[in-house]
């Protein structure tokens, strides 16, 4: 997107679930005004439907991912458990610096440097709608914003199935669950009950590929 290659990954990570880039300057996580409507390592397995976690503060999570040539580890805390304009948000650190904030549910809604908002989406992106279920399908239009731009954005999103799921954190069942964007990118990523977040996660954004596996998770105490 911007940037050195190196720097391009860091945008990816840094805003885990924005898929556009898009002038209006944002100052607080969007309120959760609209939902979505239903609509190798890995092999098959069966799984009942899944609820959302609960995150603790001290919850943590450490990938390894890989973009071209470059590779790195890269660890999530849950810090905060914050209300902001009267909704619940969790407070992921994802830097020394920078944090993201999900709903309860675990839509995506905003992306902060220093205590100020660099970007978010409205409504809040739902990568998950609970329960989560083999067969699921929604969608999602909304705006993602920028500082100083912004854009409308179309995904949409499928529960393909179970999958068993091995990683150097372990082997999990997991939820295999597809994104596609209408700007041409696109995820696939597999989201486990016992690890309470994704394992693995494969995606796309314009000619940039990449690729996050979990290398270590600690629940909170």
């Amino acid at each position: 997107m911007l940037f050195g290659r190196r720097s391009v990954y860091s945008l990816l990570v840094w805003v885990l679930v924005c898929s556009g880039c898009g002038g209006a300057r944002v100052s607080s996580p969007p309120t959760p005004t609209a939902t979505a409507t239903p609509a190798n390592t890995s092999r098959r397995v069966e799984e009942p439907a899944g609820g959302a976690p609960e995150w603790r503060r001290g919850d943590r999570w450490t990938y390894e991912w890989t973009s071209g040539s470059e590779r790195g580890t890269r660890t999530v805390e849950v810090v905060e458990l914050a209300t902001v304009n009267g909704v619940d948000y969790y407070v992921v650190e994802v830097g020394a610096t920078s944090q993201q904030y999900y709903t309860r549910n675990l839509h995506y809604a905003a992306s902060v440097q220093a205590s100020r908002v660099l970007a978010r989406m409205v409504p809040p992106q739902p990568w998950f709608v609970w329960p989560l279920k083999p067969g699921a399908r929604w969608d999602y239009q909304g705006v993602f914003e920028e500082q100083l731009s912004s854009k409308k954005q179309t995904d949409t999103f499928a529960v393909v199935g179970m999958e068993q799921v091995t990683v150097a954190g372990g082997t999990f069942r997991a939820y295999k669950v597809v994104r596609q964007g209408d700007h041409g990118d696109a995820d696939q990523y597999w989201y486990a009950p016992d690890a309470r977040w994704y394992v693995r996660w494969i995606g796309r954004r314009g000619d940039v590929q990449f690729e996050e596996q979990l290398q270590a998770y600690r629940s909170a105490p």
